[in-house]
């Protein structure tokens, strides 16, 4: 069974680079989950839930671990999420805003989380050594990743529309770093993500304009 978790236990092979069966689950659910929640559908939680399992197990192995741990939360938000969006009914539920202030409090965690985190991320490998036995691949943008993504998850519980900015941000930087990681398939489903955030940002921007007009 522990195979089957591998990035070495290969699904198939496309142009020449082959795709394992984790990554593949991973990258299908992934994007299924966006499109579902960029149509507003509340299956994008239960959907998520396979996904983040899949990517915990890959990011593990490629040694991105402020990924691997961005999963744990996702797991637990998207269980959050799930309950939220099943009692408020999401086509009964408005969309909302963030105030100015709120923005620029934002854009300070966001720093501040960034660097400590990379701090730490990157020190792993002499902490716990019998664990991270080689040290973290892009720790301080690995963990603006991650940051951005915690981020992003909780605006998009509360169904606040900025959700799709950082999300389009996010998605950018991690086709980036993937396609650095050679785990192409990975990269090209954080493309896919990218035109679906920014389809996402379009729609839910415009719900709420009309809703305020």
């Amino acid at each position: 069974m522990n195979d089957f978790f591998s990035i070495q236990h290969i699904f198939f092979t496309a142009l020449g680079y082959p795709v394992s069966y984790i990554e593949f689950i991973g990258t299908f659910t992934g994007l299924l989950c966006v499109w579902l929640a960029a149509r507003d559908h509340i299956l994008t939680w239960p959907i998520g839930l396979i996904n983040v399992s899949c990517f915990f197990v890959l990011f593990w192995q490629l040694q991105l671990y402020a990924d691997m741990f961005l999963q744990v939360y996702f797991f637990a938000t998207g269980v959050y999420g799930w309950i939220f969006w099943y009692s408020k009914k999401p086509e009964n539920e408005p969309i909302y805003a963030l105030k100015n202030r709120t923005r620029w409090m934002l854009a300070g965690a966001v720093v501040v989380l960034t660097v400590a985190m990379g701090y730490i991320i990157s020190h792993l490998h002499h902490w716990f050594p019998a664990v991270f036995e080689h040290p973290a691949a892009w720790p301080y943008t690995d963990s603006l990743v991650a940051v951005l993504s915690v981020f992003a998850n909780i605006l998009l519980a509360k169904r606040i529309w900025e959700n799709w900015l950082l999300w389009v941000t996010v998605d950018v930087v991690a086709t980036i770093i993937y396609f650095q990681k050679d785990v192409r398939f990975l990269g090209m489903e954080y493309f896919i993500l990218l035109i679906i955030a920014t389809m996402g940002l379009i729609k839910w921007l415009k719900d709420y304009r009309h809703q305020t007009a």
